[in-house]
């Protein structure tokens, strides 16, 4: 008995490495974690607006009536940073002129053509570019002009808490809505350089619901303009630089923000005729009020809709 009893404890010992190393062999090997999809450094950004007015730093683009716009922004991650070019339009109505050469033709829309280079480093963020503004058919009663100009501008924010944001800007043209043209038409050889800086804020509220949010916010700056060349006789000699300001609120809903905003200037009637370049007392004296201004924008990307 006592043999029997051994001969079955070493059959057990003798298959037990065996059967482990069978169990072994046949448990599933771990499955495998998928590698992350690579995140293009490509991306475009698009939108729309419909306005009220098109005002720009407080002088109406649109004859103080409505007007619509869109941008399209292509956008390249390069790892310090991120470089965009993009093309914008606005519809545009401007104030014109019976005495030529003085004063606007009237274009068919704003086209703005622009790129540069934009970065984040914490709280703080620099956006620095090329902005061409092109102005295409300026044809009044057979009198053309070339309005197109180039700015070159820096854009910087501080982020002060998650909510509130403070910037500066400041955007420089060596020859506004190429005015010389204007004023060598008679005799006057003058470029108007001109340098726009603003400070800005922004509070984003803490007045929430669901994706309902809403901000405040605002901007003061300066235009200064080069006046040698508006001192045209026609014109008048009126210091052609001024302050502009801005302020509301806006309501946000996902990628749609509601803009409710004043607009002003510290520009009298004549001021803003001489802005301007338009010399018939009864043209455009209000286009340089200040004004209430209601915009419906649409923002996103195409990385935000996948």
């Amino acid at each position: 008995m006592k043999k029997v009893v051994l001969s079955v404890v070493a059959l057990a010992a003798s298959v037990a490495p065996v059967l482990a190393a069978d169990l072994v062999k046949q448990a599933p090997a771990p499955a495998a974690v998928a590698a992350p999809a690579p995140v293009s450094p490509w991306d475009i950004a698009f939108g729309g607006v419909v306005m009220t007015d098109y005002n720009f730093r407080g002088v109406s683009q649109s004859n103080r009536g409505p007007s619509a716009g869109a941008y399209f922004e292509p956008q390249l991650n390069i790892g310090f940073g991120t470089l965009y070019v993009g093309l914008a339009g606005y519809a545009i109505e401007w104030p014109s002129t019976i005495n030529p050469p003085y004063g606007f033709t009237d274009p068919s829309a704003e086209i703005d053509i622009y790129g540069g280079w934009r970065n984040t480093w914490g709280a703080f963020s620099l956006d620095l570019g090329l902005l061409y503004y092109y102005y295409p058919r300026e044809i009044f009663n057979g009198f053309t002009r070339d309005s197109d100009f180039l700015e070159i501008y820096a854009k910087g924010a501080y982020a002060i808490t998650p909510a509130f944001t403070v910037g500066a800007n400041a955007f420089y043209t060596p020859d506004l809505l190429n005015y010389s043209e204007t004023f060598r038409a008679v005799g006057v050889n003058q470029d108007a350089d001109a340098l726009y800086a603003s400070l800005t804020a922004k509070w984003v509220t803490p007045w929430t619901y669901g994706d309902l949010g809403a901000y405040i916010s605002g901007e003061l700056g300066h235009w200064w303009i080069n006046d040698a060349g508006f001192a045209a006789p026609a014109v008048g000699a009126a210091d052609p630089s001024y302050t502009y300001y801005n302020v509301g609120i806006a309501f946000t809903y996902k990628a749609v923000t509601l803009d409710l905003r004043y607009h002003g200037t510290d520009q009298s009637p004549r001021d803003c005729r001489n802005f301007l370049v338009v010399s018939a007392p009864n043209r455009a004296s209000d286009w340089c009020d200040d004004t209430f201004i209601a915009s419906l924008k649409f923002d996103t990307t195409l990385a935000a809709l996948k």
